[in-house]
């Protein structure tokens, strides 16, 4: 379960920034859902990407990179620094993780090496968590002086290693060596507990659907029953082989393109690529008038479906055990009333026994548009905006630092601008002028339609 993230110096994002799912009753655990708001281009995708950004690399530098390979990363690239190279980013998270113990976890680095890189951990005696950490590895720039405490156990093999490969982690190394101490730490960072996806991009997510349908699985079979519930006016779904060359002649034109563009032999890449190669798609049956039942290949329903779908099994999956998720732009072809829905699955403790979070961007305001206490899905200490300054750089903040009141409707008072993280629609004056072929000057003040100024 994340507790708290903080990072810099990534994609839009130049100073440091400090994300927290801890409620604002610290006798509560920390929340299970969180929702962030901003204007199109504010950097609300590039903060789920700097939360995805720290998994990958713990997951791939150590096996995915060589000695001279650098580390990937996405600096800020409007600061004074040409290409942004001259401040090191940093990833930070703290953390619950399966065996109950708290972990706090970051590293700096620039596009060369790791730059420095800790890991500690709060201890579960007696069953409460320990207020004091214990190191379990501190590393420096001096890569050949890797401080490892005592709870980690044997290093010097590792020490030898990470010598060679300063721009891998010692997590990730570590976690490649089989030690026992950190692998909870490294599992956290798992696709299956910590996973990052795109409302927009559904194929991978359908592409995980249309395997567990071929294989019958008990998986695929709840996916199937929430999509009849639902009432998409789906009677069942089911995964069938389908013939490429039966959908488009793109096989046969591919074959001949290579071998007009460089002398490729069609019949060795038959052989390469197989005559009648095979794809898995998914059908779906419809009932229409008198009874009769259609099928419907993926292509011909609506990004509605494909979406809930999408979603659906990502729930079902994320639901099952303690897990992150993360999903950007939510509200992506779903109606709102089937947004409120899924979010609340995260909500209640029936649908979530497991306390699984969800942390997503949305532009959808009822969510949020609620007066008084009993009717609000969300609560201020899980509502986060993100805005982008003058300068370009983008900052995320809670709603709560607007010093709410109990009954507040955040929603109305959001799209009124007065928290910020809005657009400033000043281009209407402007394309009125376009239009009408009118010669004018763009308003350098950058002067905005304001809302209101008081909190509802």
């Amino acid at each position: 379960m994340l507790i708290d993230f903080s990072f810099s110096n990534f994609r839009s994002f130049r100073d440091e920034q400090a994300f927290s799912m801890s409620s604002s009753d610290t006798k509560l655990p920390p929340s299970t859902v969180t929702a962030v708001y901003g204007a199109n281009a504010s950097g609300k995708s590039n903060f789920l990407k700097a939360m995805g950004s720290m998994a990958t690399l713990v997951r791939l530098s150590y096996s995915q990179g060589s000695q001279i390979s650098g580390v990937p990363r996405e600096p800020f690239l409007l600061s004074d620094f040409q290409n942004g190279q001259g401040e090191p980013s940093m990833f930070l998270a703290e953390f619950v993780a399966a065996d109950g113990q708290k972990y706090n976890y970051w590293f700096t680095f620039d596009s060369q090496k790791i730059l420095s890189e800790s890991l500690s951990v709060y201890k579960k005696l007696n069953g409460r968590l320990s207020t004091r950490s214990t190191k379990l590895f501190e590393r420096g720039e001096d890569q050949t002086n890797i401080d490892f405490g005592n709870a980690f156990g044997p290093s010097g093999l590792l020490q030898q290693t990470m010598n060679n490969r300063p721009n891998a982690l010692v997590l990730s190394a570590a976690a490649a060596a089989g030690i026992p101490s950190i692998q909870t730490v490294f599992d956290f960072f798992m696709p299956d507990n910590y996973f990052y996806g795109e409302a927009s991009q559904s194929q991978m997510e359908m592409n995980y659907v249309a395997q567990q349908l071929e294989q019958h699985t008990k998986f695929s079979k709840n996916l199937t029953k929430l999509l009849r519930y639902a009432d998409f006016g789906i009677n069942n779904v089911r995964a069938v082989p389908v013939n490429f060359n039966s959908i488009s002649d793109s096989f046969s034109q591919f074959k001949k393109q290579m071998h007009e563009s460089i002398g490729a032999d069609e019949e060795k890449l038959d052989q390469l690529l197989g005559q009648n190669p095979k794809q898995i798609q998914l059908q779906f049956e419809h009932t229409g008038a008198n009874g009769i039942k259609r099928q419907f290949i993926q292509g011909q329903e609506s990004q509605g479906t494909i979406g809930a779908m999408s979603f659906f099994s990502v729930a079902l999956r994320q639901l099952s055990h303690q897990s992150v998720t993360l999903v950007d732009e939510i509200d992506t072809s779903l109606h709102p009333t089937l947004v409120k829905e899924l979010v609340s699955l995260f909500v209640d403790p029936e649908t979530n026994p497991h306390g699984s979070q969800l942390i997503f961007t949305t532009h959808d305001t009822t969510l949020i548009n609620a007066s008084g206490d009993s009717n609000r899905l969300l609560k201020g200490d899980q509502i986060w905006f993100v805005e982008k300054g003058q300068d370009g750089a983008s900052e995320i903040y809670p709603a709560t630092d607007m010093k709410l009141r109990s009954k507040e409707n955040i929603g109305k008072n959001y799209m009124n601008g007065v928290y910020g993280a809005v657009p400033r629609p000043t281009f209407h004056s402007l394309f009125a002028q376009i239009i009408n072929g009118e010669d004018g000057e763009e308003d350098e003040s950058g002067s905005s339609v304001s809302g209101e100024d008081t909190h509802e």
